[in-house]
């Protein structure tokens, strides 16, 4: 994909992340870029001329993701996810004693505060991911329960 100088997401789309990154007390650098291709795997929207949105990390031209929708929630919800994250990961960094709970916790807190099915699908999701993954109860015991 070579999109490097032209804006690569639309409008609409652009202004519902950016609301949604408000009501998420986001600072810039808690976004992925907007429009913009990056190849430092940092992550990046953009619409695809076909139809629909991309959520999309590179590295030196190799996709390490790429998550496609044409369904304009579910691609917020994702875009939300990927924000909540980075302020949870901001707020309980890495090293510090028991970020992992902490920041699964905060990332819980911010969707479910935006949207309550937001919170519950994110914590089903990981929940099913870490499971997949074999994760055992030490690991799923840090993350927050339904309530919070």
């Amino acid at each position: 994909m070579n999109g490097t100088g032209r804006n690569l997401l639309d409008d609409a789309m652009r202004e519902r992340i950016l609301d949604v990154a408000r009501r998420m007390n986001a600072q810039p650098t808690d976004l992925p870029a907007l429009g913009r291709v990056h190849e430092d795997a940092f992550p990046f929207c953009w619409n695809a001329p076909e139809a629909g949105w991309h959520l999309t990390v590179q590295e030196r031209d190799k996709v390490l993701s790429d998550r496609h929708t044409t369904d304009p929630e579910e691609f917020v919800f994702w875009v939300a996810q990927a924000v909540s994250e980075a302020i949870s990961l901001r707020l309980y960094p890495p090293g510090q004693p028991d970020f992992r709970r902490n920041s699964w916790h905060a990332q819980y807190r911010i969707l479910d505060d935006l949207d309550p099915s937001w919170g519950q699908a994110w914590l089903r999701e990981t929940r099913e991911a870490l499971t997949a993954a074999g994760a055992d109860h030490t690991t799923l015991d840090k993350l927050p329960s339904p309530s919070g």
